[in-house]
Formats: C-alpha cells, structure tokens, sequence
C-alpha cells in the first residue's frame, strides 16, 4: 500500500498589511521543494498564499506556482470566502479549492476546483488537469445570464449559446474545465473531503 502524505495549510488572520510566515521545505518524487507562505491584509481582502520554489544547483530559487490558501473578501458581514488546501500522493500534487458566499453578495462565485500536478524526476510540474464548478451569482439575480441554464434546459439555440458563453467566461477566468450534472456533483464532493480531512488534521495537531 502506499503511504499517504498530506501536507495542509492553515489560515491565521493577520492585522498587518502584508507579512510573510516563512519558509518551509517538502520533499516529492526524490525532488526537495521550497514553500514560502505569506500573509495579506489590503483594503477588504484578507488571507493567504503558498508560493512553490524549486532550488537549482547555483541556489538560486524558481518560482513554480502559487496558490490561494484562504480568502475573504468584503465587509463585516457579507464576504466571498475561498478556501485552499494541497495534497501529495506518491509523484502527484493536488489542489483543492472551494468558494463560498457569507451574508448577502450575489455577485461571489460558489463552487470548486481541483487541479492536479505529476512531479517529475529531474523536479519539473507537468500540470495534468483542472476541473471545476462555479456559479459566479446567486441563482436569478441575473436573467440576462448563461448561468440560469444550469438549473434549467436550455431548449432553443439563443439558450445554447448563453450557456456556452457563460461556460466559456467561467473556464477563462477560473483556468480550469467546467463540469456539468453528476460530475459536478463528484467533484463538489470531492473537494468538501478535502477540506474536512484539513480541519481533521488541525484539530489533531492542536489536541
């Protein structure tokens, strides 16, 4: 059986405008990896992002990619939320990512994504897919929106074409392959497993 290491990143609020955690190291497929984890605070966001690095032999640092780890955005009571976790499985390195609204904003995204990397034996990132869901607002605040046809059919060929701008919109901005019906639902799914087994590994290490 193989051994599952999952390595998962915690939010702590910080009050200052922008801070950094550190740096921490991992090591996947024989290949050590630098992490640097930073706080923002600026104007109504507040959260965190991990930047991966990879060494070379001079020792200078390349930065491979950077992920939101957590996010919210808006006032005191009405705030978009997203929320990041990663996991390693033997060579391949997977990122979870699943937004949310909190309060009254129609226009916050709800949804998830999961992208994943194979990390290869001389340390490079071969990106192998990105799958996602999201409704960019709530549910008829926007008749005008290729959105509606996600919980309706979409029976004439103006339908059709609203929906496909709107999925096309969504894959742009999002970066990622829009899924539709059960494999939404399978990768909505799969994504709130992610994040329980984040809050299972935080409260383990606190008790």
């Amino acid at each position: 059986m193989k051994t599952r290491l999952y390595l998962l990143l915690f939010l702590t609020l910080s009050t200052t405008a922008l801070f950094s955690k550190g740096w921490s190291s991992i090591t996947i497929n024989k290949q050590p990896f630098e992490l640097f984890e930073e706080y923002y605070d600026e104007y109504d966001s507040k959260g965190k992002t991990v930047t991966f690095y990879k060494k070379g032999e001079d020792g200078n640092k390349t930065s491979l990619l950077s992920f939101v780890l957590d996010d919210a955005t808006g006032g005191c009571n009405d705030k978009s939320i997203e929320k990041g976790s990663y996991e390693v499985n033997g060579t391949i390195l997977s990122f979870y990512t699943l937004w949310k609204r909190q309060g009254s904003v129609d226009d916050a995204p709800y949804g998830a994504k999961i992208s994943r990397y194979e990390v290869a034996e001389n340390g490079e990132l071969k990106h192998l897919s990105s799958e996602l869901y999201v409704e960019t607002h709530i549910e008829d605040s926007d008749n005008n929106s290729g959105m509606k046809f996600l919980f309706e059919e979409a029976k004439t060929e103006e339908d059709k074409k609203l929906l496909k701008k709107y999925v096309s919109s969504v894959e742009k901005n999002f970066h990622g392959r829009f899924l539709f019906s059960q494999d939404a639902d399978r990768l909505m799914k799969e994504v709130n497993k992610a994040m329980r087994r984040q809050m299972k590994a935080r409260w383990g290490k606190r008790e």
